[in-house]
């Protein structure tokens, strides 16, 4: 991939040549995390001067000589996570990572890494630690420096975490606080409101000096320095506003998986196995068809499947 990659970084790929290398980041959160971890560490070069112009892309050839001549220099990039076994020349990519469609990245000093979407735009981001946050458009997430699980929310978001039971997610917003263990909820906050929808797990939601607890299929609101309300609504979907033709899953159980999955494609599913139903699924989809989607999540699970007016899985 080491090629293709260098082509898309200059500008020198074709659209199915970009559609090939989007393919292959949505195939594992390994492959979309280490774009994006190595996006972050060429934001990090930027530290002192955190909003100067990028510069020019270089040329694709440029960078692959680049990344031969610091492969011989063992560049300490690979080895704070040793098991990925990144090619270090991505770092030579410089400005150009962004191009990659992490999309805009800038570190801001005291505050950490923040991303940011303008009108009409949305963006899918992996943080480090794994978890996947979906920002709708106009909006903007700041991750503390040094502790990816420690966030800040201006506008919309949705939200799949990674479960980490020593150590709570955290999204800070104008109006409240929201802290989780391993959940999906969406998020939209402004300057003095908090809209909290869960969609699977349960979020601690604050505000007003009181915590409360919004469990799955809950809505939570904080406004005006109040006290947070909650209430059990019969379907949380259509209060979302992040979709748009994405399925984002983090150790959700393949039934759930496959309601979501057959909702979305207006198609019935069934599990002829219930051992199989309770598997986990991890993974991201944007604007695939519903066999792409449902050959992968099978994949994962290690379940054979025949997708036709109903979705069948078993063993």
């Amino acid at each position: 991939m080491d090629e293709l990659i260098a082509r898309v970084l200059s500008g020198e790929a074709s659209d199915v040549e970009r559609g090939r290398l989007d393919r292959w980041r949505r195939e594992s959160p390994d492959n979309e995390r280490r774009c994006q971890e190595l996006a972050d560490v060429w934001a990090l070069r930027a530290l002192d001067e955190p909003l100067r112009p990028l510069p020019p892309v270089p040329p694709a050839a440029d960078i692959i000589a680049e990344a031969e001549r610091r492969r011989s220099e063992a560049i300490p990039l690979a080895s704070r996570r040793p098991a990925w076994r990144r090619p270090v020349w991505w770092a030579a990519a410089a400005a150009a990572v962004i191009v990659v469609g992490m999309g805009l990245a800038r570190w801001r000093e005291g505050a950490g890494l923040e991303y940011a979407t303008g009108p009409g735009q949305t963006r899918t981001v992996v943080l480090a630690e794994g978890s996947v946050v979906r920002l709708g458009p106009g909006s903007r997430l700041r991750v503390r420096q040094g502790d990816a699980r420690s966030t800040e929310l201006h506008g919309v978001a949705f939200f799949a975490v990674v479960t980490d039971s020593t150590h709570p997610f955290v999204v800070r917003t104008d109006a409240g606080t929201m802290r989780v263990l391993g959940t999906r909820f969406e998020a939209r906050a402004d300057a003095d409101s908090l809209r909290l929808v869960v969609v699977e797990g349960r979020v601690r939601l604050s505000g007003g000096g009181t915590e409360v607890e919004v469990a799955r299929g809950g809505v939570g609101r904080v406004a005006g320095g109040s006290r947070p309300l909650v209430e059990a609504v019969p379907d949380v979907w259509p209060l979302l506003d992040w979709p748009h033709g994405v399925l984002i899953f983090q150790a959700t159980p393949l039934a759930e998986v496959l309601r979501e999955v057959g909702g979305h494609f207006g198609r019935p599913f069934v599990i002829r196995d219930s051992l199989l139903a309770q598997r986990t699924v991890t993974a991201w989809f944007e604007d695939e068809p519903v066999e792409a989607v449902v050959n992968t999540v099978c994949l994962v699970v290690g379940a054979h499947c025949v997708v036709g007016d109903t979705i069948e899985v078993r063993r």
